[in-house]
């Protein structure tokens, strides 16, 4: 059986789960029966198949209440611990203008963490009406809630957001709030979530093969992460 081990350095923090101190949450590496779920992962059921890998791989807090930075810096922990930390990009250089293909460290990649003082409810004012807004940060609980809404609805981006807003209200009618919000006082909820933002930073700086020039390569979020197949698998293992 695969041993848990503590994880460190979270982007998080820990600072928003109650009752949990750094360092107590532990997670193991992929096993093979972990692989059942991760083969049949696709972009609209990540969320519930990644949930239900988290309930095992995880102990020491609730998956539902990790962020999604944290929940991203453990995907790309388990595929560094499990797979392989080297993982194929193939993009256009914008400096020579030829097709390449660069190997990404995915452990070299740095990390954005939450402020030392940051708290939530988080309380922002809104520029246009004035109005104070108490915000949270996004989790997996609410990822899970808003592919289930988006399944039926369209408006699946200004679910998300609402789902952030602190209140007793409804959330259908938190929903109808943020909809008849002034683009101003919208924005500064996505300000909010930009501001911060916490987890691995999926752009880095590499030479160009070809050209030698230092380029910014977008490290893109794809299913190999999960489940190496393919060329992938091919380069990383040799298979």
């Amino acid at each position: 059986m695969s041993e848990y081990i503590p994880i460190l350095n979270l982007p998080s923090k820990c600072r928003v789960y109650p009752n949990v101190e750094p360092g107590s949450i532990t997670v193991r590496a992929y096993q093979g029966k972990d692989e059942v779920y991760l083969s049949q992962i696709n972009s609209t059921n990540l969320e519930r198949n990644y949930f239900e890998l988290l309930k095992d791989l995880v102990h020491g807090v609730d998956p539902e209440l990790l962020t999604l930075g944290d929940r991203l810096y453990l995907i790309i922990w388990e595929c560094i611990n499990s797979y392989t930390n080297t993982i194929p990009v193939q993009l256009i250089c914008p400096e020579c203008i030829e097709e390449i293909e660069v190997s990404v460290d995915l452990s070299a990649l740095s990390v954005t963490h939450l402020p030392d003082d940051f708290q939530q409810p988080y309380e922002v004012t809104l520029p246009k009406t004035g109005k104070k807004l108490l915000l949270r940060l996004l989790n997996v609980k609410d990822d899970l809630a808003v592919e289930r809404y988006s399944l039926k609805n369209d408006d699946g981006m200004l679910y998300r957001y609402a789902r952030s807003v602190v209140t007793e209200d409804d959330i259908l009618q938190v929903l109808e709030q943020v909809r008849q919000m002034h683009a101003k006082d919208f924005t500064a909820i996505r300000a909010f979530h930009e501001k911060f933002y916490h987890g691995p930073d999926m752009e880095t700086l590499l030479p160009c093969p070809k050209c030698g020039e230092e380029i910014t390569v977008d490290v893109p979020f794809r299913s190999n992460f999960f489940f190496p197949d393919g060329e992938a698998l091919r380069k990383s293992f040799g298979a």
